[in-house]
């Protein structure tokens, strides 16, 4: 049941932002007393503790699942880009202002996951795109991880007001396509250029 109650609560936050979504509001969206939502949970905090971590878990097993099932670190970023826009297409900007100031604890735990899981994924892939003469190989890697992850928080957040107004799927995109024209090698943009489908079929 918490199982249920977390991908309820997800696709909540994703819409309304995490703020805005009361206790009431879950119990209603799953036609579920309050009383009965709190023999799960013992409060909205420990509610979005285990709506976040369970929806970086999702994420983090779909991910392994595309990069081991591609050996082309191009392609790794295409289909793992192609995912997240689907996930997180209709994503509220306001939901990472909302869990770093109102829930600082759960926003910590984002943060190493960040810090530790998606930076080893993202280094792992320059390192593999270098091997494969995709990548420079002159790319500082851990500035180039950074650099990359703060573009995905931008993405994500609303603290720039132009970007805030733009779909999510088109600036994820754009993003992807700024990065790898930036990492790439001549021949890693000569791959972009014959799969450029991949890249902007989710565009908007």
């Amino acid at each position: 049941m918490l199982d249920k109650i977390c991908l309820t609560t997800e696709k909540l936050f994703m819409k309304y932002g995490i703020k805005s979504i009361t206790m009431d509001d879950v119990a209603k969206e799953l036609s579920i007393s309050k009383k009965t939502l709190y023999q799960f949970v013992k409060d909205k905090n420990e509610l979005v503790q285990h709506t976040i971590m369970s929806h970086i878990n999702t994420i983090d097993c779909l991910s392994d699942n595309l990069i081991n099932k591609e050996n082309n670190a191009i392609h790794q970023i295409l289909n793992i880009a192609e995912m997240v826009i689907q996930i997180h297409k209709d994503v509220n900007p306001s939901l990472i202002y909302d869990l770093k100031k109102f829930h600082a604890e759960t926003y910590e735990l984002f943060k190493q996951h960040r810090e530790n899981n998606m930076f080893e994924k993202i280094a792992d892939n320059l390192k593999l795109g270098i091997e494969q003469n995709l990548y420079r190989s002159d790319l500082n890697i851990p500035l180039t991880t950074g650099f990359y992850m703060g573009l995905i928080d931008l993405c994500l957040s609303d603290e720039i007001q132009s970007l805030s107004k733009t779909p999510f799927a088109q600036k994820f995109t754009y993003m992807i396509s700024y990065h790898l024209n930036a990492i790439c090698t001549p021949e890693g943009k000569q791959f972009i250029s014959e799969n450029a489908t991949l890249l902007n079929q989710n565009s908007y």
